[in-house]
């Protein structure tokens, strides 16, 4: 299941596909044809679409997970090149799906391979109904994540500026900055880019294209406003708890306006 995020298809682009809630898992699969680009890629093994997110993007499976391909059209939530290097990064440090390559196909649509963890997102496979075992599980797989991706040497950063240059909003658009914190941050904490072992432990994460130098509570505050849309409310203290720090109600104010800038 892996790569399960932004990305579009040629038989269903974003200006077609169905809208979601926020990320609770989209499994609306009927109708999508495999692209050839992704077929030539399989060169005969199965592939079935596995997942479909808000613009329109594709995950297809390759021979029962052994592979995943991210497909779809440019976006600037999709980058295969900035990904593919984020994932060859940050595989020295944390459990993440090896990239195998990228590319474009004559459509212009772009993809992303890479090779299956045998893991579940946190939103798949039953989880969602375990919310007491889930969340708390979910702060500690953040937390190893911010402890074991060292900030000296990432190349990249998530940084407020640069985030809010990307949406052409000017640096005081959201106020005054809150003291800096820095971690590398994974870039989009929501749930479902967690992926749990069957004994419900985090042991992977996905989705890493905007990887980056940033304050901790920038991946904190959107994991906190996913929990609502794929657990339900009251879940909060619990993730945190299993993170280990403190409510920060001015950053995780701060940084959840952020995100709903984006």
């Amino acid at each position: 299941m892996a790569e399960m995020s932004h990305a579009g298809s040629e038989a269903s682009s974003p200006e077609t596909a169905p809208r979601t809630d926020a990320d609770i898992p989209n499994r609306w699969l009927d109708g999508i044809a495999v692209p050839d680009v992704v077929r030539g890629l399989a060169c005969g093994r199965p592939v079935e679409p596995v997942w479909r997110n808000e613009i329109g993007g594709v995950t297809f499976s390759i021979d029962d997970g052994a592979e995943y391909v991210k497909y779809g059209s440019p976006h600037a939530e999709f980058d295969p090149d900035a990904e593919f290097e984020r994932l060859r990064w940050v595989s020295a440090f944390v459990e993440a799906p090896r990239p195998i390559d990228h590319g474009a196909d004559g459509a212009g649509n772009r993809w992303l391979r890479t090779a299956g963890i045998a893991a579940t997102s946190a939103v798949l496979g039953g989880w969602r109904e375990q919310p007491a075992l889930v969340v708390p599980e979910l702060g500690r797989g953040l937390r190893l994540f911010h402890d074991r991706v060292p900030v000296r040497g990432c190349p990249w950063t998530w940084s407020v500026s640069s985030r809010l240059r990307e949406r052409g909003l000017p640096e005081q658009a959201l106020g005054p900055w809150p003291e800096f914190d820095p971690v590398v941050c994974h870039g989009d904490a929501c749930n479902p880019n967690f992926l749990l072992n069957r004994d419900g432990l985090c042991v992977a994460y996905v989705d890493l294209g905007r990887l980056g130098v940033g304050d901790r509570w920038a991946d904190l505050a959107p994991a906190l406003l996913s929990l609502g849309w794929n657990f339900g409310s009251g879940w909060e203290e619990a993730f945190l708890a299993g993170y280990g720090i403190a409510r920060d109600p001015a950053k995780q104010d701060f940084y959840t306006r952020l995100w709903n800038a984006e």
